[in-house]
């Protein structure tokens, strides 16, 4: 059933990305004539539809709680934990809103999917290159700003397991500078789905609970020192093994 689900899985990507490419093409003569943003809104149902398909390639059974108050018009900095490769289309597909990612520098180098990640707002972060972070972070700020909800993975990589990291100090000051509130987000079981460094595809239950969402400017200054803490704790609190 793996080795099945798997070939169907990696079939159906591929035949998915060739049926869209002429979508690819015009959205990017769109964009280099009027600039990314006059396309991004129009990107998302595209975005949206692939990350339902993909998690449905892939055997995932999908539990969605939703507790936040938040409507889908609104400008928001998700903050999820990151276990596998299949967080970004399932929040792609699930959230609810329109999404950029703050992703990692090697994703730029997808063909194909990297150029649909470019209209959709995502931004590249190269964490050995500092002073590039530094201008990577003001474009996430500036982005927020534009009107576009971005997805951050505080810890940093993959956990590959239902293990919570630490959260990078500092990494969601981004909602504070940018005006608007966070929405924490728990994954669990994506990890199963697919293992680092393996192809194969057993496919398995996931969960995805979206948390009530936290003005920073609204917290004291002693618990905005220690944002990073108290997003983490809520989202550690739908892992496996805990109350």
């Amino acid at each position: 059933m793996t080795f099945l689900r798997t070939l169907f899985f990696f079939t159906g990507f591929c035949l998915h990305q060739v049926l869209i490419l002429p979508l690819l093409l015009y959205f990017q003569l769109r964009a280099n004539r009027n600039g990314v943003e006059t396309v991004r809104r129009k990107v998302y149902p595209i975005i949206h539809t692939w990350g339902k398909w993909i998690c449905w390639l892939a055997g995932a059974k999908l539990e969605r709680i939703d507790r936040s108050d938040t409507r889908a018009d609104e400008v928001v900095l998700i903050a999820s934990n990151h276990q596998a490769d299949f967080d970004i289309p399932l929040l792609s597909g699930y959230a609810g809103r329109p999404l950029g990612f703050v992703a990692k520098k090697e994703l730029a180098n997808l063909p194909l999917m990297s150029r649909w990640m470019r209209l959709m707002g995502c931004i590249f972060l190269d964490r050995e290159d500092k002073r590039k972070q530094v201008a990577q972070i003001r474009d996430t700020i500036e982005t927020l700003k534009q009107g576009q909800s971005m997805v951050i993975f505080p810890e940093g990589t993959r956990s590959g397991s239902d293990e919570l990291g630490p959260f990078a100090k500092g990494s969601l000051n981004i909602a504070l500078k940018a005006g608007v509130r966070i929405l924490p987000v728990t994954l669990q079981g994506t990890w199963q789905l697919k293992s680092k460094g393996k192809l194969a595809l057993p496919g398995g239950r996931i969960r995805m609970v979206i948390h009530p969402a936290i003005d920073p400017a609204a917290l004291p200054p002693e618990e905005q020192a220690r944002l990073h803490e108290i997003v983490r704790q809520q989202i550690q609190s739908e892992l496996a093994g805990n109350p």
